[in-house]
């Protein structure tokens, strides 16, 4: 695939301006990073984001902000996947998407030190499959080759169902068997004392995502904490479920916390690799636990964090720092 992605590589994709954030279901313009998507081929396409230098969730970290987030680059490769549904595969706009499951892996950790100018990421990207059910697509599967600064960075898979939205509700409605609240309705109060920002290696306590963190010889368990209802960033709009990407940030504060435990030590920050499989729904308005450990042959710095509501697990994500 990385052969056929690199032969059919266009001119660079162009970073001028956003797309519209209607196409990568987002609301706030402050939250949207692609700005071009273009395609090359059968299957094909290359995407253009921005990292920008200042934001209040990417750019939170303590020490230094010298690299850009890799979450960063997740979230602009699911704005891509989102886009390139819409307007290179013809999923209509009334459609809800959710991440199954995705996997990056950063090659190259030093593509991601900051430069003086906001970083230019690039996405050679290919639909990997396809799965469609009453004429509609139902299923997209994305393989994605990462560019950062015409510096190799790594590369992504991404696996996203497609519903149309309003059977997406009346499914919903019908699983709970009530109406399904959103975090905009729902109190934001923590489940417990919220974690310490510098303990996960943050300065905005808006940003930590975990409450009641209790420390055994080599795990944790903790619970998602409701106070991540009110960051616009981890929840833009509506959710009526917990994203992808709140557990994968979890995950990571779960890999620090089992770290050195000294935010001013050497201990591994960044996710050289991460993979989350999202296998049920995560309601708002039920207890979320997680719990991590040391990943079994994972080898250094590699977690894994599972995430249970109502004893069944709902994600189970793996995160190696370095």
């Amino acid at each position: 695939m990385e052969t056929d992605l690199l032969e059919a590589r266009p001119q660079a994709p162009d970073y001028d301006r956003t797309v519209s954030r209607a196409l990568v279901h987002r609301w706030a313009l402050s939250e949207v990073f692609l700005t071009d998507s273009v395609a090359v081929g059968e299957g094909l396409f290359t995407a253009g984001a921005q990292l920008p230098l200042t934001h209040g969730y990417y750019r939170d970290h303590t020490p230094g902000r010298r690299h850009h987030d890799p979450l960063l680059v997740l979230e602009s490769c699911r704005q891509a996947v989102t886009h390139a549904a819409h307007v290179h595969e013809g999923v209509p706009r009334d459609t809800t998407f959710m991440v199954t499951s995705w996997t990056l892996d950063i090659t190259d950790p030093a593509a991601l030190e900051c430069g003086e100018r906001p970083g230019e990421l690039r996405m050679d990207a290919e639909v990997t499959d396809r799965r469609r059910r009453g004429g509609r697509l139902r299923r997209l599967v994305f393989a994605m080759e990462l560019t950062l600064d015409d510096r190799p960075l790594g590369r992504l898979t991404m696996d996203t169902s497609c519903t149309p939205t309003d059977q997406y509700h009346a499914l919903r409605r019908m699983q709970r068997g009530t109406a399904v609240p959103t975090a905009f309705d729902l109190p934001a109060d923590p489940a417990g004392e919220p974690v310490e920002p510098a303990r996960v290696c943050r300065l905005d306590p808006a940003n930590t995502v975990l409450d009641a963190v209790r420390r055994e010889p080599g795990a944790l368990t903790a619970r998602l904490s409701p106070r991540t209802y009110r960051n616009r960033s981890m929840y833009d709009h509506p959710y009526d479920h917990v994203p992808a990407m709140v557990f994968s940030e979890a995950a990571r504060q779960c890999a620090l916390l089992l770290g050195t435990g000294d935010p001013d030590g050497a201990q591994p920050r960044r996710i050289l690799r991460l993979h989350g499989s999202f296998v049920k729904f995560a309601e708002l308005d039920a207890e979320v636990r997680v719990g991590a450990a040391p990943e079994d042959g994972g080898g250094p710095n590699a977690y894994r964090m599972v995430a249970v509501q109502r004893d069944e697990t709902v994600a189970d994500v793996r995160v190696t720092l370095g």
